[in-house]
């Protein structure tokens, strides 16, 4: 019964992967449709400025181009808040410069910046009351604080009524035979899980292995990016960063 319960764990967090990464793959669609929004709008803001710069009169163009810039920034707040919907799928952290780092990162390698920490609310904890805490004492409306229970007979003392009644029949063998071909399936159901699970790993894994290929194709010939020490705490940290993403120092 553990070993089902592992195989069910995991089909879960199998099934629980490819739901993050089908809500990935639509918030990424929706930041292409905002993105393309926002092409749109800065197409128009040149088209007005260059009728305004044509009739040499610029304060017409300033206040339409105010408005499309804000309404530009309102785009941009929503891409913002996707782009950290989706480093949090992916068990990251958005830093307000625009790059990704580490979840366990303090600092941000890229610029510097302090990253704040997402503590989140101790659930409260709840207390429940001893059960020899209980009395049958009146409280203050005058009735009592439980039912009161009824004497228990002593061990081996038969009611009158109990008398008639009919002892338990035995097991049939048909039942018995069907609670076998219960656990048979059963075990069988658990094989299916176990296999099904095999795949996914399986599938996952070329996947995994497909986007690593496809990441060092798109950066070039030049073999894994090598790291260096930091200069402060000698932590790990990608050639080139300019700042620690542990310690927060500059890096010279």
């Amino acid at each position: 019964m553990n070993l089902l319960q592992r195989i069910k764990d995991g089909a879960n967090r199998v099934s629980e992967k490819a739901q993050n990464s089908v809500e990935i793959g639509k918030l990424n669609s929706q930041i292409s449709d905002i993105e393309r929004e926002m092409e749109i709008e800065f197409m128009k803001m040149g088209k007005i400025f260059y009728e305004g710069y044509r009739s040499r009169d610029l304060s017409l163009a300033e206040g339409k181009m105010t408005e499309m810039s804000r309404s530009c920034l309102r785009l941009q707040d929503k891409i913002d808040a996707l782009r950290s919907r989706i480093a949090e799928l992916k068990n990251e952290r958005l830093c307000k410069c625009g790059y990704i780092v580490a979840l366990d990162a303090n600092f941000c390698p890229h610029c510097g910046r302090k990253l704040e920490q997402n503590v989140s609310a101790p659930a409260p904890v709840i207390y429940d009351k001893e059960p020899g805490l209980q009395t049958d004492e009146p409280d203050r409306t005058g009735t009592a604080a439980g039912p009161q229970k009824e004497p228990e007979e002593p061990y081996g003392y038969m009611s009158p009524e109990s008398e008639d009644e009919e002892l338990p029949l035995p097991v049939p063998v048909e039942e018995y035979a069907g609670n076998v071909q219960g656990t048979e399936r059963e075990r069988r159901l658990a094989d299916e899980l176990e296999r099904e699970r095999e795949r996914q790993l399986e599938l996952d894994r070329r996947i995994r292995d497909w986007q690593a290929k496809g990441y060092e194709e798109t950066e070039g010939d030049s073999g894994p990016r090598e790291m260096v020490k930091c200069q402060i705490c000698r932590a790990d940290l990608p050639k080139g960063s300019m700042w620690c993403p542990r310690c927060g120092s500059e890096q010279i």
